[in-house]
């Protein structure tokens, strides 16, 4: 495929957020909507005629498949959808981005990814986060060696849920994943459930990695919203550091000076500093007019889009792959079965 052509894509599922969140992003990529598919058609022709597929659209995702010439296939919507709809595009051959879950339960997810290695094609899953400007900018950062990372605390909230296995493969495994983005394969994982007068859940778990190192998450289903907040400490320049991430779109990096504005009075070479030269901020400017500094950016739904499209053009392995995304489902398993175990 030249880079001046674009891709022909399908999108599968026409629910509030793939409506508001991903169609949209689209037009930021090099894939050109050519179908669309949901069971209810009046859904499916709304989103065709306002994204530009015109009268192509399905209510059966296999009539779509076998129509429509595709270079790759989004399916956005419940778990199992992603499963049942997602073997049959890769069995076709076809680029698959799933939202996250990928499927319902960790084989399920382990039996997708045969699939795309046996078809020889793309397997993408949408952890959204990982493309995040400020999370990037963090990894970018521990990647160039100019913050080495040593512990991590991710406390993570949103409205209220009683089942333990939709808050983890639903809105929870979006911190799991970025800590494991963040430090790599996990080693060992430990949980502690409560829950409050309504049955809402709270969660600790402890992620030991194999690097050694360690990452705390407070998930906490009892909150009126979304609410998300990570704290990593480590080293910069041989000194005391600490990068924190708070609701997505603001960015702080704290470095220990030389010198301490704590000392009061003066001693012998040491000259207090108060300032906050020690101190790095980010955060968008909303009055920009700047696709940069849209929520859509700042969130990553753009990032994971693009990444798609990019890696079918550059015929490689997607950020993240459907396989990295086992590590997070491998984790998630091993919660739920630790809880029905202590339940018991």
């Amino acid at each position: 495929m030249r880079m001046n052509e674009m891709l022909k894509v399908g999108f599968v599922g026409c629910g509030t957020h793939s409506t508001n969140n991903l169609y949209p992003m689209l037009k930021y990529s090099r894939c050109r909507l050519v179908a669309v598919c949901d069971a209810d058609e009046n859904l499916a022709r709304r989103n065709a005629g306002v994204f530009g597929a015109g009268d192509a659209f399905y209510t059966d995702a296999d009539r779509m498949l076998d129509d429509c010439e595709l270079d790759g296939v989004f399916v956005v919507g419940p778990a199992a959808m992603h499963y049942e709809v997602g073997r049959k595009v890769l069995a076709r051959g076809i680029p698959l981005f799933a939202e996250k879950p990928p499927a319902p339960t960790l084989s399920q997810a382990e039996e997708l990814v045969s699939l795309a290695r046996e078809h020889d094609t793309i397997f993408m899953v949408g952890f959204m986060k990982r493309h995040g400007l400020t999370y990037k900018k963090a990894r970018e950062m521990m990647t160039d060696g100019s913050f080495e990372p040593a512990a991590g605390f991710f406390k993570y909230g949103h409205w209220p849920m009683t089942d333990l296995n939709n808050m983890l493969l639903g809105m929870c495994s979006h911190p799991i994943d970025l800590a494991i983005s963040f430090f790599g394969d996990v080693a060992e994982v430990s949980s502690t459930l409560s829950r409050d007068a309504r049955n809402s859940i709270s969660l600790a778990v402890t992620l030991r990695f194999q690097s050694g190192k360690w990452a705390q998450l407070m998930l906490d289903a009892s909150q009126p919203r979304i609410q998300e907040r990570v704290e990593i400490s480590g080293v910069c320049n041989g000194g005391n550091a600490l990068l924190v991430v708070d609701n997505v779109d603001h960015m702080e990096f704290h470095r220990q000076g030389q010198r301490g504005i704590d000392v009061l009075v003066p001693l012998p070479d040491i000259n207090p500093q108060f300032d906050l030269a020690d101190i790095q901020m980010w955060r968008p400017d909303y009055g920009i007019p700047n696709m940069g500094q849209t929520r859509h950016f700042i969130q990553g739904f753009a990032g994971e889009v693009r990444e798609f499209a990019d890696a079918i053009l550059e015929k490689r392995e997607p950020y993240p792959s459907g396989a990295e995304s086992l590590k997070t489902m491998r984790v998630i398993a091993e919660i739920l079965q630790q809880q029905t175990i202590e339940t018991k």
